[in-house]
């Protein structure tokens, strides 16, 4: 006999688990990826599966109680001590369990509504006013929506537990000087790590730079290769891997923000023609923006004479390219700067000294 119930309610267990299944399909729930939460939907075919399958064990279990003799004669003095402790139950809530309920209801149901608010907010600004390709910005998002959740759902759940506790009439005057005082204690000995909290929160929400940018950081010169609220990490370019506090960043430079520039300064002889050789630099620059307009945004722009130097004259020219491409770009002009100044005839200084020495006069 107990084989047989136990048989027949893993038979509907698997059975109510199909329908659901079955049902989902017809009424075409979206697919749920890790990230996103269910659907309300989702919520009630999911509740009212666990529920009927709570229902049938229950049943069954009911079912060898009130039919095997033995069983039953076993379990009538437990139904007298269950029928006490429910008579208890029902004192209880109806003097405080309902509006205890109540509160760890609404509590809840706040602490759910404040997060899917925040997620939405963030996730509408996401698409109004960040494009599909640029995944930095929406980690940023991302990471600030995790951010203000955490932190909401934390004060909810507060609030929520010391009114909790102040209607059971605990009082609770001193959980919230000691919170005070542990508050305290806890922001005295980690100062520098919440000053480095709020720095990298500034950081995110002014969008100083993100992730894959390249900066300059102090004496730090790299590729940012992870930020978090704590700290940032800069790959610089011999592979050094530098993590730096964000309480501690006073000034950023970031070389990958909207547009770079790359600054050819190129030193001729004094003897030869300056205008021939700013025209063969200009040329060669407008030859490689018409092969890479992808990558270089304007027209060059030749500034002329920078300075005047030992032996050579110092000629300064700039190209305009997207960020991060200034250094690949300069690389490849200087090497058909060279190559056209060999076409050209025209000489670069070469760096040698001459000294002439002269003798005493003879008279």
């Amino acid at each position: 006999m107990v084989i047989a119930v136990v048989g027949v309610c893993v038979a509907l267990h698997l059975l109510i688990s199909v329908a659901q299944r079955r049902l989902a399909r017809r009424f075409t729930l979206p697919v749920r990826t890790a990230e996103e939460s269910p659907s309300l939907r989702g919520l009630l075919f999911a509740w009212m599966g666990n529920a009927l399958r709570t229902a049938v064990w229950l049943g069954g279990f009911a079912f060898l109680i009130e039919f095997l003799p033995r069983t039953r004669t076993q379990f009538e003095g437990l139904g007298e001590r269950l029928e006490r402790v429910r008579d208890q139950w029902l004192t209880w809530l109806v003097d405080r369990g309902v509006g205890l309920i109540v509160i760890v209801i609404v509590t809840i149901f706040l602490m759910r509504f404040a997060s899917a608010l925040i997620r939405t907010i963030f996730a509408l600004f996401e698409r109004s006013a960040v494009q599909p390709a640029e995944i930095a910005a929406r980690r940023r998002l991302q990471t600030l929506s995790d951010i203000f959740r955490g932190v909401a759902q934390t004060v909810i759940m507060f609030i929520g537990l010391m009114v909790l506790l102040q209607q059971m009439h605990v009082n609770i005057t001193p959980i919230l000087a000691s919170a005070g005082v542990v508050g305290i204690a806890i922001g005295f000995g980690a100062q520098s790590l919440i000053r480095d909290l709020f720095a990298g929160l500034m950081i995110l929400l002014e969008d100083q730079f993100n992730i894959g940018d390249s900066v300059k950081i102090g004496e730090t010169a790299g590729t940012v290769e992870h930020l978090t609220l704590r700290s940032t990490r800069v790959r610089a370019l011999d592979g050094a891997l530098t993590t730096i506090p964000n309480g501690t960043i006073a000034t950023v430079s970031n070389f990958s923000r909207d547009w770079s520039r790359a600054v050819i300064d190129t030193e001729i002889d004094y003897a030869e023609d300056i205008d021939h050789a700013m025209r063969v630099l200009l040329d060669t620059a407008r030859r490689l923006h018409e092969e890479r307009h992808d990558e270089i945004i304007e027209a060059p722009t030749m500034q002329g004479i920078d300075k005047f130097a030992g032996g050579a004259v110092t000629l300064r020219l700039l190209v305009k390219t997207q960020p991060t491409k200034q250094h690949e770009i300069a690389r490849e002009l200087r090497r058909r700067i060279k190559l056209a100044f060999e076409t050209e005839n025209i000489k670069m200084p070469s760096g040698q000294s001459h000294i002439v020495l002269s003798g005493p006069d003879r008279k």
